[in-house]
């Protein structure tokens, strides 16, 4: 077993325990943001991992290329889109009341 077989490996298990650890926070909060909290990053830090772990295994190649590609995509819209989904929480006010809302969140919307 090589170094890069274990770097590989162990990457892949990390990635996996950050998705599992994110999935049991989906079903833990009740929330709205705290639940696109923990999607973000099972989506960002778990797939990161995953991914970089499947790289390091299979060498550079063009899969790897395209596997890097699809890295930084995820990585550039999904913090996006929870961003846009968090904002619009605020904006409708569903399951928020204002008195929780930060500073001047109310002037701001």
């Amino acid at each position: 077993m090589t170094i890069r077989t274990v770097m590989g490996v162990v990457l892949i298990c990390l990635g996996v325990v950050v998705v599992l650890i994110a999935a049991l926070g989906l079903f833990r909060f009740k929330e709205t943001l705290d639940l696109i909290h923990a999607g973000a990053l099972a989506d960002t830090m778990g797939v990161f991992l995953v991914l970089a772990g499947v790289m390091v295994l299979w060498g550079f190649t063009v899969a790897t290329a395209k596997l890097a590609l699809a890295l930084v995509i995820l990585w550039v819209t999904n913090p996006v889109s929870a961003h846009l989904i968090a904002r619009m929480e605020l904006v409708t006010g569903r399951g928020i009341e204002p008195d929780q809302l930060p500073g001047e969140g109310e002037q701001e919307l």
